[in-house]
């Protein structure tokens, strides 16, 4: 191997990584929105199951005091479906980008095998594992940013309800 094959094969090489990298980081920011998501929710079942115990335990409660707690239970159980929903979008955003971080790893691993092997056998597979990778990352971006758009739905079902609970009293 001369050096300007060798060149080609660092060059090559780097975009993968570029890509392994780059697909990693989006991985992170799913994930912390992901977690995030999961945090409301347990904040959210357990101000559920508060609620139900108040209104189970306060039999003799003002008419005014049950409807606020049936409608924050509503509320809640609204924001639970948006929540679970933005979750599962999230989950398969999470699972499309690591699969993408798995096919340039791949890539890289043919790359390799490619240096050693003749390059015709593998440059159609090279080709299939960056694009794969490149369609998943895609597809996982499209499915992020469209939970980023539902995730303003939660929020303003959550303000609707503060601005309607705040003029009850």
């Amino acid at each position: 191997m001369d050096l300007p094959e060798l060149l080609n094969l660092i060059q090559a090489t780097i975009v993968s990584v570029v890509m392994i990298s780059s697909s990693a980081l989006i991985c992170l920011i799913i994930q912390h929105r992901y977690g995030r998501i999961v945090d409301r929710l347990r904040k959210l079942i357990s101000d559920q199951r508060e609620l139900r115990q108040i209104g189970h335990s306060n039999k003799s409660t003002q008419i005014l005091d049950e409807k606020l707690i049936l409608g924050r239970l509503q509320n809640i159980d609204v924001q639970i479906e948006l929540l679970l929903n933005r979750g599962l979008k999230l989950k398969r955003a999470l699972l499309l980008n690591f699969s993408a971080v798995f096919a340039f790893i791949f890539t890289s691993f043919l790359i390799l095998v490619g240096s050693i092997l003749s390059p015709t056998i593998v440059i159609t597979l090279i080709a299939m594992a960056f694009f794969c990778g490149m369609f998943l990352l895609l597809i996982g971006t499209i499915l992020t940013v469209n939970e980023i758009a539902n995730s303003y739905d939660a929020i303003s079902k959550e303000v609707k309800f503060a601005r309607f609970e705040s003029s009850d009293k």
